[in-house]
């Protein structure tokens, strides 16, 4: 990534060693850093970075986050520019975003994707690959932080059952564990011989609702579902309690949150305001909904069935539908769905958080949707650059979301990592990225 954000959400430079903004706010230039290596030797020059957003921007759906670049243009050997439509304040959190890993444009053109080759500067490069059972990194010497990393080999392995994952923690068969399922941290959170890793993430899961399909067209509908969930309860059951109740921007979003009072009125369960909801649109006998689950998804599993006793209470019948990810997927892009539990990892900056998940048009528009004055403020809120100006933007922003219930925000769950006592310098990051492992070494003591 050109840039990446420390924990506290700070853009700080990576592959990028600087940057500068024009006046007008259409164009950024980059200065690279030199001598950084790719795991195939190629020293990383401007060419690769305009290769990988032109390929972006081609063939990716990660190019709704860039929709507002017009164009990467080199400058020299090590200097770039992204050139933009019009100012594009979220730019930065969309470089160091999940879309924004920089490629090898040699190693491309060699091996023509990424399925067999992985082509990055970051500091371990694939070795071996057994799909769905491991994949071996071994230590990129050409890293170009120095004296990093510091362990020479890691083995990603593939175990499903996470029963069997904290199985192997307590034999220690293995150094590193992401906890999927929270109730699995009482577990193992006294085991003297494991260090617990436990901290707020930018995701969160929530309640698709697809705003095309009959009575969820209306948004009153929406809004009884809304109060008549009891989103504490579906917390205590789906993750244990770990996490807690979140507003559209999430706890490590801290510049951009709205206070707790604020949002929080649009989360007290209320069944008479639901029931009369219902009535108002018609719906007082209620209807039948789908309700999509992947199964290897611990919280959406758990917290499924809470969510339908509690629609049942309005007169909402929920049938919970078990989808294979691949298909889940499928169907969530094609928007084939009534409603589905679903979970993100999040995004630092508002527009990265919001503009390709609901602009009705111009982003993704996961709940099929439109509500014009939400998308001109979505709008207005890429283009500001001023930071106190932006935040009254995305206030209003998330005020209309709540109160027009696009998705239903239920908890945000905290991250869970273990590792043997014997593993320092591992530490957690809010967007769940393995930026942890960089620093990570053995005490053999």
């Amino acid at each position: 990534q050109l840039v990446r954000f420390e924990p506290d959400m700070t853009p700080v430079p990576e592959l990028a060693e600087s940057w500068q903004v024009s006046p007008d706010g259409l164009q950024w230039t980059f200065k690279l850093r030199q001598g950084v290596k790719f795991h195939d030797g190629q020293e990383l020059t401007s060419a690769d970075v305009k290769f990988t957003f032109d390929r972006l921007f081609e063939k990716s759906p990660g190019k709704s986050d860039f929709i507002a670049v017009d164009k990467v243009e080199p400058s020299g050997k090590h200097g770039v520019k992204f050139i933009t439509k019009e100012p594009f304040a979220g730019l930065l959190a969309a470089l160091g975003g999940f879309w924004g890993f920089i490629i090898s444009e040699a190693g491309i053109k060699k091996h023509g994707d990424l399925n067999k080759a992985a082509l990055g500067t970051g500091p371990y490069m694939l070795d071996d690959w057994k799909v769905e059972q491991q994949m071996v990194l071994k230590k990129h010497g050409g890293y170009f932080k120095k004296g990093l990393p510091h362990v020479d080999q890691v083995v990603l392995r593939v175990i499903p059952d996470e029963a069997n994952i904290v199985a192997a923690l307590r034999t220690g068969q293995i150094h590193h564990a992401f906890i999927e399922d929270n109730k699995n941290y009482n577990l193992l959170k006294e085991e003297k011989t494991l260090t617990g890793y436990r901290s707020s993430r930018l995701g969160y899961d929530f309640l698709n609702i697809n705003a095309s399909r009959g009575p969820l067209k209306d948004v009153r509908v929406r809004q009884a579902i809304s109060y008549a969930i009891d989103r504490a309860q579906v917390l205590r059951v789906a993750a244990s309690g770990f996490g807690r109740l979140t507003a559209p921007a999430t706890a490590p979003m801290k510049q951009w949150q709205l206070p707790e009072e604020q949002w929080m009125k649009y989360y007290r369960p209320d069944l008479d305001r639901a029931k009369k909801l219902m009535t108002d649109a018609g719906q007082a006998a209620g209807f039948t909904v789908k309700l999509g689950v992947i199964p290897t998804f611990p919280t959406m599993v758990s917290g499924a069935p809470v969510v339908a006793a509690q629609l049942k209470r309005i007169g909402i019948n929920v049938e919970i539908e078990n989808v294979e990810y691949a298909v889940w997927i499928k169907r969530w892009l094609a928007k084939d769905f009534d409603m589905t539990m679903n979970t993100t990892p999040g995004y630092a900056d508002p527009d990265t958080a919001f503009f390709r998940a609901l602009h009705s048009t111009k982003g993704q528009n996961w709940n099929s949707w439109s509500v014009p004055d939400l998308d001109a403020l979505l709008e207005e809120g890429r283009r500001t650059m001023d930071p106190k100006k932006r935040k009254e933007i995305y206030d209003r922003v998330q005020v209309m979301i709540l109160e027009n219930v696009p998705h239903l925000w239920l908890f945000s769950a905290d991250t869970i990592d273990f590792t043997q006592a014997t593993v320092k310098g591992f530490r957690q990051h809010p967007t769940t990225l393995l930026y942890g492992f960089e620093g990570v070494w053995l005490d053999k003591a």
